[in-house]
């Protein structure tokens, strides 16, 4: 009675260990801090960590290898009290590339991102260094002069 049934035993054995091989290759891991998503973002496997900064939550996906480099989509996901310039670009993203081997906060390198979330983050920083300028543009022209 064992033998009829050995083949259909290892062939649902084979169809589990497969079925839970793909699961932990392609299901992203939710890490619950910041050195479990720098381990899976250096080895680019798939992960997701929520990064909660005083001035915004961030979120973290490692997506895979393209080009040879590990691409991180980036999601803002709140803008926090003291940063209104940022919430118009509440829930927009962008991809970041990473040479792999890498770990690092993603949103800190812009020149490795593109996207909406990219271009609005520098237009924010467009807009507060304009803001300075102009609010200290006496002292600006008088170093200038000197």
């Amino acid at each position: 009675m064992h033998i009829k049934y050995a083949k259909e035993v290892v062939a649902i054995l084979i169809l589990v260990v497969a079925v839970l091989a793909l699961y932990y290759t392609f299901i992203p891991v939710n890490c619950g801090d910041f050195s479990c998503f720098q381990a899976h973002m250096t080895k680019c496997k798939p992960a997701i960590y929520i990064n909660e900064e005083e001035e915004a939550s961030w979120k973290y996906e490692v997506l895979g290898t393209a080009d040879k480099k590990c691409q991180i989509d980036v999601t803002l996901l709140n803008a926090k009290e003291g940063n209104i310039d940022l919430r118009q670009y509440e829930k927009n993203s962008m991809i970041c590339a990473y040479a792999i081997g890498v770990a690092g906060y993603p949103e800190k390198n812009l020149a490795a991102c593109h996207g909406v979330l990219k271009e609005g983050l520098q237009a924010v920083v467009i807009e507060k260094l304009y803001k300075y300028i102009v609010v200290n543009l006496g002292e600006i022209r008088e170093e200038l002069i000197y």
